[in-house]
């Protein structure tokens, strides 16, 4: 059961982002059609579900305890490391958190491969460092799927309509501090 519902938070958490990239296209009035959802989704789970897998294999050497704690120890770092960027950005390089990068004025195909590109990469450490971790490989597919599709759809509707500007702000840090919940989570249970 915890293994099931680490899947799920590790999910939830690597997805999350997908709001803010929503509401950025939203406030541009840039509409993401279900096709290109779907399409963004296919990859970025894709991308994930093979940096796990890649994960298993490498640690597959090593002794089960040990790379579990590898893994919960290399989610936490994650976490932190995110937590510390954002910290960084807002307080020492005075660079506000929020969606001023997305400058597109319609999504075509090459912004859409950049995006496919950007949720991917995001995904490959932590996807890694969960399978590594022991997070159910079956349960994060089908949850990773759904979250990412999910939350790029909700975070498109909102910007589009100037909803929860907040939500997209705080997204990075809501998603660092969830990994290094599930971290916590694998390696003390």
């Amino acid at each position: 059961m915890i293994n099931i519902l680490s899947a799920i938070l590790f999910s939830f958490s690597a997805n999350i982002d997908n709001i803010a990239l929503g509401i950025a296209y939203g406030i541009k009035k840039i509409h993401i059609s279900n096709i290109k959802n779907f399409l963004i989704t296919l990859c970025t789970s894709f991308i994930t579900i093979v940096s796990m897998k890649l994960g298993d294999y490498i640690f597959s050497f090593f002794n089960e305890r040990i790379s579990n704690s590898i893994g919960s120890i290399a989610l936490i770092l994650i976490g932190t490391f995110g937590i510390l960027k954002i910290l960084y950005n807002k307080y020492i390089k005075k660079k506000s958190i929020g969606t001023e990068n997305f400058q597109y004025k319609k999504l075509e195909f090459k912004e859409l491969m950049s995006i496919v590109f950007t949720l991917s990469c995001n995904n490959i450490a932590v996807g890694f460092a969960a399978s590594v971790a022991g997070i159910d490989l079956i349960t994060t597919l089908i949850s990773t799927f759904i979250f990412s599709f999910f939350f790029l759809y909700i975070g498109n509707k909102l910007g589009k309509n100037m909803i929860n500007k907040v939500l997209s702000k705080y997204s990075d840090i809501i998603g660092s501090l969830i990994l290094i919940l599930i971290g916590v989570i694998q390696l003390f249970f």
